[in-house]
């Protein structure tokens, strides 16, 4: 089911998805707040919120590709919803917004 997505979104690195490796994290104001700006060792990602819809802030903040001459510039912010997921280039930089409410989960 990924697979097709990636392809169609990312075809160059999307076209052929290998091997995978997942794994949750879990946010609390009181415990990992958020994540700082990184990239991640993938060509693509796909992040999926889990946890329970009462979490408040917590974004996901992305920046420009690893390498690009933009890559420290903010680009665009997402607002994780519960069942919704986003897919992006693992080169491109983001990084987790702290959370002040609730408890969110992600794989």
């Amino acid at each position: 089911a990924i697979a097709p997505l990636a392809r169609a979104v990312f075809p160059a690195e999307g076209r052929s998805l290998d091997d995978h490796h997942s794994f949750v994290v879990s946010y609390k104001p009181t415990e990992d707040r958020g994540l700082d700006m990184h990239t991640d060792d993938s060509d693509v990602t796909l992040n999926v919120c889990l946890g329970s819809d009462s979490f408040e802030a917590s974004g996901l903040t992305f920046c420009g590709d690893m390498g690009s001459a933009d890559h420290r510039l903010r680009s665009y912010k997402y607002a994780h919803r519960l069942g919704r997921a986003v897919m992006h280039l693992g080169r491109r930089r983001h990084g987790a917004d702290d959370i002040t409410k609730g408890h969110r989960l992600n794989l």
